[in-house]
């Protein structure tokens, strides 16, 4: 019973460790991936300002990336920093400008209330949606107006109508930045239709995301560049990179753990039924058939640990998926409860290599066994 339950505690914390760790990286890659994109294009230069040289959209490049086989989008977004005054305090803020064609999904997936700006070819929208941390802060809501101000030569002014606020968890993200028309970005640049601040380009596939941006750059004109999201969000990346780490030397552990049970039940047994062997030997059963019989008896033991181990990890996956009820600071971990991900390879890969690992360790134990134990010793310890 004490191996069963070792078993399945061990397995079922390598599941949930394993639906953990790939659901906080699946969460917050998808809201950093959210705030910018999987490629950014932009003029290849030192500035690291948010007033950067424009790029075109209507040079051949442009066309030629959208062919690309792993490349599912790709629209050009203005940005430019400015100053939010509200009822009672200021604050900066970057306005990210997009255009008609822009993929909303994941901002109306944060809306807390309200709806996302609406756009029109023929007119310029005033329209913009906020985070809710900036909202509080300004004191501000949804149909109010945003008075802001451009630092340039004249300083620019310009009134805009809070449509939507929102909240993705991501507070560095949230706290400043703005989402507004394209064209209202152009206009206070002096730049034509054609002219954004950066490209950004979804994928389809983000395991080929090196791949991609490799064939996006070979495309690209000498003085233009792209970068991927992982080069513009090292930091984080690194960070969620740790979580694998831990989960390796989890592994070993309880691995070890399990296996160290396995071996004193099975030498246990052995013990315990000493004399079976005898009579077992007496009758002409060879030293392969007992070991086996002691590795079926493992592995029957083995396969009722990972039966209730696997029950109890999916079961609570299920639980905290559906209801979260672990919750966690966003302002520390990205999310706001813990992110689960079950996914069907990582649990199978790991009922059956923990079933290897064990059944070839206890070939050892038991062939000792098996080959150590003497007849007539054996017949004499009834």
């Amino acid at each position: 019973m004490i191996s069963i339950i070792s078993v399945a505690l061990g397995i079922s914390i390598l599941i949930i460790a394993f639906a953990v760790t790939t659901g906080f990286k699946s969460e917050i890659r998808e809201k950093i991936i959210g705030f910018g994109s999987h490629l950014e294009i932009e003029r290849f230069d030192n500035n690291d300002s948010y007033e950067s040289a424009p790029v075109y959209t209507h040079l051949n490049f442009y066309n030629h990336i959208k062919t690309l086989d792993n490349v599912l989008a790709i629209q050009p977004i203005a940005i430019k920093a400015g100053i939010a005054r509200g009822e009672k305090d200021i604050e900066g803020v970057v306005f990210k400008g997009v255009g008609k064609a822009y993929n909303a999904s994941f901002f109306e997936k944060h809306l807390l209330k309200g709806r996302f700006i609406q756009l029109e070819d023929s007119s310029l929208s005033n329209e913009i949606i906020i985070s809710e941390l900036l909202a509080n802060k300004l004191q501000l809501d949804t149909g109010q107006r945003l008075l802001s101000y451009f630092v340039q030569n004249p300083v620019r002014q310009r009134v805009f109508k809070i449509t939507g606020i929102y909240n993705t968890g991501l507070g560095t993200y949230d706290k400043n930045t703005v989402i507004c028309d394209i064209a209202q970005i152009q206009r206070l640049n002096t730049w034509e239709e054609t002219q954004a601040s950066v490209i950004e380009v979804l994928i389809k596939d983000f395991d080929k995301i090196n791949i991609t941006n490799d064939q996006v750059n070979d495309i690209l004109p000498v003085d233009m560049q792209s970068n991927t999201i992982i080069e513009r969000n090292r930091d984080i990346f690194d960070w969620i990179d740790l979580f694998n780490q831990n989960v390796y030397i989890l592994i070993v552990l309880i691995v070890i753990i399990t296996v160290v049970s396995l071996i004193s039940t099975q030498l246990t047994i052995s013990l315990e039924h000493i004399t079976t062997i005898g009579i077992l030997k007496t009758l002409g059963c060879t030293n392969a058939g007992i070991r086996n019989i002691f590795l079926y008896i493992s592995l029957r033991i083995l396969g009722l640990g990972l039966f209730f181990g696997n029950s109890i990890a999916l079961l609570a996956c299920y639980l905290q998926s559906k209801f979260d009820i672990i919750r966690l600071n966003p302002e520390s971990y990205y999310v706001s409860s813990v992110p689960i991900e079950v996914v069907f390879w990582q649990v199978l890969l790991i009922n059956i290599t923990t079933v290897v690992i064990c059944m070839v360790i206890l070939v050892f134990p038991s062939y000792f066994v098996a080959k150590k134990t003497k007849t007539i010793q054996a017949l004499h310890m009834d």
